[in-house]
């Protein structure tokens, strides 16, 4: 591991600035912002799906970029380029504009994410790269941490714009890592890659990758719900002021921490589906929490299995991906299923503000997304059986 410390860190840096304060930070502001501008639960959905989509549209020119760029370069440029569009989200008080701004985000963070994850990938050997990676997703687990500390202390230092306030400093820490990030990332890593061809049929007629892309897919929409709405679903359900939701939030991020390295340890001695079974597990009893009227202290549990579990799927569909398909391929294939997970993603927040404003209850939201992570409890356990055959 020790040849490979620079590169982790400058990758966790990235993966801090381009997710981590870049969209995880949302959920923490979006009461705020909600209120701030005077819009219902499903416009701020769709701020939240706007980024979504942007992430969507972002995942098509990743590989090109990727490949026609050097990886410190591309990572450099679209960090710089989300701290801007973020930057822009605080000049206006229109949603629909707040919303074309935070597209734009969510587009420049799919391209930093996936030329991170693709150079780690080339990077890091196979023995190691289940903990590497898991070290890596966690930096989305430190920015949940800082940004719920950041965003009720801006609250009751700047009573007049406080969303704006702490979005700032989001953009600051941005443009921060864009610069501190580089001395890690190895200017000749390899960037032999295959370009995104959705006729190519070792992908769409596979079951290998089709088993991926369902754990994935399910998460994109269970995770993107609960991300974007776990703060108001705690504060409209129980009364509870900024501060005190803040905490939940902040034990949410602080172990989220740990959970990928300590699922992609795992992962690297039982198997990645075995791993999952646990995962989707904590997953389901996470938002069944949040889905039944339960006394107070039931969200430190659904806050603590959240976090424990939530960063280790990216890295385990990484070394899925890596695993069951040659490496020189990875980007490829893992921007073959993060474009099903975007799908799924980009209409998490939209759909579930959409059940709330007509239930006026965040209960049947988590209702279904609590369903479908059991489901995904089976369908792991059953993909475990299938014997993995490595092509790296």
């Amino acid at each position: 591991m020790k040849p490979y410390i620079k590169s982790i860190i400058a990758s966790f840096l990235v993966i801090l600035a381009c997710l981590g304060f870049g969209r995880f930070s949302f959920g923490m502001v979006l009461p705020n912002l909600q209120e701030s501008l005077n819009i219902s639960t499903t416009q701020a959905g769709f701020i939240g799906t706007s980024n979504f989509i942007g992430y969507f549209v972002g995942i098509f020119f990743a590989n090109y970029l990727y490949r026609k760029f050097s990886t410190h370069r591309l990572v450099f440029t679209t960090i710089l380029l989300q701290a801007f569009s973020m930057f822009l989200m605080i000049l206006t008080t229109n949603y629909i504009l707040v919303s074309f701004f935070y597209s734009f985000s969510g587009f420049f963070s799919a391209i930093s994410n996936i030329a991170i994850m693709a150079y780690i990938s080339n990077v890091i050997p196979k023995n190691i790269r289940g903990k590497a990676l898991g070290i890596i997703v966690s930096a989305s687990g430190l920015a949940i941490v800082l940004s719920g500390q950041i965003v009720p202390f801006t609250q009751e230092l700047v009573k007049d714009v406080p969303w704006e306030s702490a979005w700032l400093i989001f953009c600051l820490i941005l443009v921060l890592v864009s610069f501190f990030s580089q001395p890690g990332i190895k200017k000749h890593a390899n960037h032999t890659i295959s370009d995104i061809n959705f006729k190519t049929k070792e992908f769409l007629f596979t079951s290998s990758f089709w088993k991926i892309a369902f754990v994935y897919m399910v998460f994109g929409f269970s995770y993107s719900i609960y991300v974007t709405f776990f703060v108001s679903a705690v504060i409209e359900k129980y009364d509870f002021s900024t501060q005190i939701s803040g905490n939940f939030w902040t034990l949410l991020g602080f172990m989220s921490i740990f959970s990928g390295i300590l699922f992609g340890t795992i992962a690297d001695k039982i198997g990645a589906y075995k791993t999952l079974i646990f995962v989707y597990l904590l997953q389901t009893i996470a938002h069944a929490t949040l889905a039944f009227s339960l006394p107070s202290y039931s969200i430190w549990i659904s806050a603590i299995f959240f976090g424990i579990s939530v960063w280790s799927i990216p890295s385990l569909v990484t070394l899925l991906c890596s695993i069951e398909f040659d490496k020189k391929m990875t980007a490829k294939v893992f921007s073959f299923v993060t474009i099903l997970f975007a799908i799924l993603q980009a209409f998490g927040p939209f759909i579930a503000g959409l059940i709330h404003d007509i239930s006026k209850d965040y209960s049947d939201v988590f209702m279904i997304t609590s369903f479908l992570t059991l489901i995904t409890v089976f369908i792991s356990f059953i993909f475990s059986k299938d014997k993995i055959v490595s092509k790296t």
